[in-house]
């Protein structure tokens, strides 16, 4: 059996470290979605779907993703639906600090909610809740 030696200590494994994407690249990939090829459902609340473009946001935002703002939306939005079947949901992120505003559609607010700190790049975020799903609005 031979073994190599790997000069001056080269990693032959690739690195498990991912660079994060700024605001302005993230918000760039998310506008190449418009419609989607898969439907993923949250684990938590197996009721709610995601597009392709959201399960990216959830991918790419923030350091480690931004998985815990899905779950939010299944724990404490997702219900609202039977009241108001169409949401615009809406994350603003400013100085690790991040509010998130419910609306009708017509910009009557149904909920609002601070999450304080995050890790999510800063910008404004928005996304669709309709008929059990979350999308982007180029995805709608």
């Amino acid at each position: 059996m031979s073994t190599s030696t790997c000069e001056n200590n080269t990693t032959l494994t690739p690195s498990l470290a991912r660079k994060r994407k700024t605001s302005n690249e993230l918000i760039a990939e998310l506008s190449q979605f418009t419609g989607t090829e898969l439907w993923h459902r949250n684990p938590i609340n197996s009721n709610m779907l995601y597009t392709d473009g959201v399960k990216f946001f959830a991918d790419e935002g923030g350091e480690q993703g931004a998985y815990w703002f899905l779950d939010v939306v299944a724990t404490e939005y997702f219900r609202l639906q039977r009241k108001e079947p169409f949401m615009v949901i809406e994350l603003a992120v400013k100085d690790s600090r991040a509010t998130i505003v419910v609306t009708d559609g017509n910009d009557n607010i149904v909920i609002n909610s601070k999450v304080d700190p995050t890790d999510m790049q800063e910008g404004s975020w928005r996304f669709y809740l309709t008929d059990n799903v979350m999308l982007l609005p180029s995805e709608y």
